[in-house]
């Protein structure tokens, strides 16, 4: 057989299972990457996109424990009674409170007593010859209240010093003197204390309390409001 009959005989294709050659390996692997790095790019960025969404859409809120814990409070006061027309009142008060945890207290004792002192609208009316209705006036008071005590707060004093204070409501009752009689009471009110020290803080009280009175020959419920504004120290 001649070279060229020999040479026709042979196969084109290799069809054994022999591998191929690595020359013949390279194209198919790129053909491979150029089809599969389009779908990683249109899969890829809003993957990371809605990563980046849920990351931002977090809001992280950190609560700062209250620096500032009472446990056994003595407090002093001084105060007015402004409501009546005619008489006003200046006070002096105390009280002791036990404080549970950083929420709630109980103000197991508050004592004040009045200084009550006429107006000038009294002196006018006595000029002109008209004798003012007498009622009587609050002298003293002793109450209990529930303390509640929801906000504490911080703040900077011209970027220079830490303020800490908190924001409270107070709430029982007791029993009032008044110029003829005694009367049980209703208080409720509002403050707020200014941490001074670990020690000493500074206090503003609003206390509204009601002094009831019941009549047997009327039958009739008397009720006597009075406004409590005090600013105290405690200790």
């Amino acid at each position: 057989m001649s070279h060229i009959e020999q040479a026709a005989s042979r196969p084109l294709i290799q069809c054994s299972g022999e591998p191929l050659p690595n020359e013949n390996r390279q194209p198919t692997r790129l053909l491979l990457a150029a089809m599969i790095a389009p779908l990683l790019c249109l899969l890829g960025p809003p993957t990371m996109a809605k990563a980046q969404t849920e990351t931002v859409g977090v809001q992280p809120v950190a609560v700062q424990n209250r620096q500032h814990v009472h446990r056994h409070e003595f407090s002093g006061f001084v105060g007015v009674l402004p409501l009546d027309a005619f008489t006003k009142g200046l006070t002096a008060s105390a009280s002791y409170t036990l404080h549970f945890d950083p929420l709630r207290a109980w103000e197991v004792v508050h004592f004040g007593y009045s200084f009550p002192f006429d107006t000038h609208l009294r002196d006018d009316l006595e000029a002109l010859d008209i004798a003012p209705t007498t009622f009587e006036v609050l002298r003293l008071f002793v109450t209990s209240n529930f303390i509640y005590k929801p906000v504490y707060w911080k703040g900077a004093l011209h970027n220079r010093r830490l303020l800490h204070g908190e924001i409270f409501l107070a709430g029982g009752g007791g029993w009032g003197l008044m110029t003829r009689s005694g009367r049980p009471a209703l208080d409720a009110g509002l403050g707020m204390r200014l941490f001074a020290s670990e020690q000493v803080s500074f206090r503003m009280d609003i206390r509204a309390i009601s002094l009831f009175a019941y009549t047997h020959e009327h039958r009739d419920l008397q009720l006597h409001n009075e406004l409590w504004l005090g600013l105290g120290i405690s200790l």
